[in-house]
C-alpha cells in the first residue's frame, strides 16, 4: 500500500498526497508490474516464432484523490495550487513512500490535470479529484543515487580520536582497482563514470570483466581535472571539466568503447590508466530500476 507520494515539477513546485487532510490520497492504479509487449519473427515453413526481444511500453499512473476543506475560499486556493503543480506542460518527478520502500520516478509528464468531481452539497464534503501521469521510462527507481569507489582517499580520523606522538595518517588509499557492482534491479541500468585526476594520468578506464565491455578516453588528464561519462538512453556524453570550463570531449572516447549499462546481479569492474595508475581516481554511480512498488 503506497502511503505518501510527493510529486515536484521542473520549477520546484510541490504537493504531498497522503492520508491526511486536506489532501487524501484514496487509491492508486499503474504502480505495479507491466505486461511485456514481445517481438517476434517467423520464417518460412517455421513451426511457431522466434522471439527476438520483450519490451515494455510507457506507464500510465492513475491517482484518486479526494480534497476535505472548510470553506470554498480554502477549496479554491488548493485547486489552484494542484493546477500550479501538476502542469502538462512541465515535467516532474515523484517519490513514492510505503512502510517497507521508498522509491523515485523522473521525467514524468502530466497527461491529465487535476479532474474534480464538481456535485458537493455542502462545504465539508469531500470532493474527488483525479490526476494521471506518463512515465516514458516505465521503471521504478531508487530515491538516492548509488556511488562506487576506486583509488580514493579513505579518511582515517575516528572518533574518540587519539593522536599517537607519531603521528597518524589523516587519510588512507584505497587501492583496490577491481570490484563487483550488484544490480539489484529488475533491468539493467545506466552509469555515470568520473574519472579525476591527482597529476598527469594518461587514457584512463573502466573494463567489465564478464561483458568485455570498456570505456577509454584517448587523452592525458591534468592535475585536478574530472571527465564524466553517461551512458543513459538520450543522455550519451563525455565532458571534461578543468579550470572551471566544462568541454564536451566525445571524439576523444576510444572507437572501441561501448556505453556500457550494469547488467542484473554481479558486475565485476576493473579501472585503468596507461600512466599513473595511482594518481586516478574514478567514480560509478548508477540506479537500480524497478518493474513495480
Amino acid at each position: 500500500m503506497i502511503d505518501k507520494i510527493e510529486y515536484i515539477n521542473e520549477r520546484g513546485q510541490s504537493i504531498t498526497l497522503d492520508h491526511e487532510a486536506p489532501l487524501f490520497l484514496f487509491s492508486c492504479e499503474g504502480f505495479d508490474g507491466l505486461e511485456g509487449e514481445i517481438v517476434s519473427s517467423k520464417s518460412a515453413y517455421q513451426d511457431g516464432i522466434s522471439i527476438n526481444n520483450v519490451m515494455l511500453n510507457e506507464r500510465i499512473l492513475t491517482l484518486n484523490c479526494y480534497m476535505l476543506i472548510e470553506n470554498e475560499q480554502q477549496r479554491n486556493i488548493l485547486k489552484r495550487k494542484l493546477y500550479n503543480v501538476f502542469n502538462p506542460k512541465l515535467k516532474g518527478h515523484m517519490k513514492i513512500y510505503t512502510e517497507a520502500i521508498e522509491r523515485g520516478a523522473s521525467n514524468l509528464r502530466v497527461v491529465q490535470a487535476p479532474t474534480f468531481d464538481m456535485n458537493y452539497e455542502i462545504k465539508n464534503e469531500l470532493t474527488k479529484f483525479q490526476i494521471q501521469i506518463k512515465m516514458p521510462l516505465p521503471y521504478f527507481e531508487d530515491l538516492n543515487e548509488n556511488r562506487i569507489d576506486f583509488g580514493n582517499d579513505i579518511g582515517n580520523f575516528f572518533f574518540d580520536l587519539e593522536i599517537e606522538n607519531e603521528g597518524k595518517e589523516v587519510s588512507i588509499k584505497n587501492n583496490s582497482i577491481v570490484t563487483n557492482i550488484c544490480n539489484e534491479g529488475d533491468a539493467e541500468t545506466p552509469i555515470k563514470v568520473v574519472f579525476r585526476a591527482k597529476s598527469n594520468v594518461k587514457n584512463p578506464s573502466i573494463y567489465n570483466v564478464y561483458t568485455k565491455e570498456f570505456i577509454k578516453i584517448n587523452k592525458t588528464m591534468q592535475a585536478g581535472e574530472e571527465i564524466t561519462v553517461t551512458t543513459g538512453t538520450g543522455n550519451k556524453r563525455v565532458e571534461s571539466y578543468l579550470n572551471g570550463v566544462t568541454s564536451n570531449i566525445f571524439n576523444l572516447l576510444d572507437i572501441q568503447s561501448t556505453f556500457m549499462r550494469l547488467d542484473i546481479g554481479d558486475n565485476v569492474i576493473r579501472y585503468n590508466a596507461e600512466e599513473l595508475i595511482e594518481q586516478l581516481e574514478v567514480y560509478i554511480y548508477y540506479t537500480n530500476y524497478y518493474l513495480g512498488v
